[in-house]
């Protein structure tokens, strides 16, 4: 039996002006009969964050070259650690080509967050925590619990930040990759939500993660 090995983590924050869309932040979203909070953070082209020494990036290349960068790393310690295993990314099972929780659209970096809202044994997992920028002192500061229920549907012009986790995965048949899961939000502008633009709006039956069935292919490293 194989020993398993663990990938590094990667912490990104995104920068002020992120939007978000398909979001299930506050009620999990169910699919299969496995619950997650979700959303796909719209990082517009241009943008800038600053690296841990302050020096500024454009936003979207820095981080796609971070997540790019693990994934190659964790591609040379699965090879190391097995190296007679043939090994494939996963795959869409409608296009046949590796997918991966970002891709460029427009004018914008689409980074697909989520992660589950129990544990294996069923246990409810820690919400994602919920910061609102006050404009008066320039502090982020945390939402109550009714603050939160609030951004249960939010609109995607609804702007701020998101912290996420991002770490490499191995599905045996279902291929590898990348996951990305939410820690924090920090909402600046909240936008209403309407009765359009929201999360009903916008949800769809087609999967987007490696638990659903993919084309077994050739071995790609």
């Amino acid at each position: 039996m194989e020993t398993q090995i663990k990938s590094e983590s990667v912490r990104i924050i995104t920068p002020v002006g992120t939007r978000f869309r398909y979001s299930y932040l506050v009620t999990p979203d169910e699919y299969l009969g496995v619950e997650k909070w979700k959303t796909e953070a719209m990082i517009p082209v241009g943008s800038k964050v600053k690296d841990e020494k302050g020096i500024e990036h454009e936003a979207t290349q820095y981080i796609v070259t971070q997540l790019e960068n693990l994934l190659e790393d964790w591609k040379v310690k699965l090879k190391g650690a097995y190296p007679n295993r043939e090994f494939t990314l996963t795959k869409s099972p409608k296009t046949g080509k590796p997918t991966f929780p970002w891709d460029f659209e427009e004018d914008y970096l689409i980074v697909k967050i989520k992660k589950n809202a129990k544990g294996r044994q069923g246990e409810a997992k820690p919400p994602i925590t919920f910061y609102k920028h006050d404009k008066v002192s320039g502090k982020n500061l945390m939402m109550n619990e009714d603050e939160r229920k609030s951004m249960d549907k939010i609109s995607p012009e609804t702007t701020g930040q998101i912290a996420f986790l991002a770490s490499g995965y191995d599905a045996q048949g279902n291929g590898v990759g990348i996951r990305c899961y939410p820690l924090s939000v920090c909402f600046r502008e909240i936008a209403p939500w309407t009765g359009g633009g929201g999360a009903d709006d916008f949800e769809t039956t087609e999967p987007s993660s490696y638990e659903e069935k993919t084309t077994v292919t050739a071995a790609d490293f």
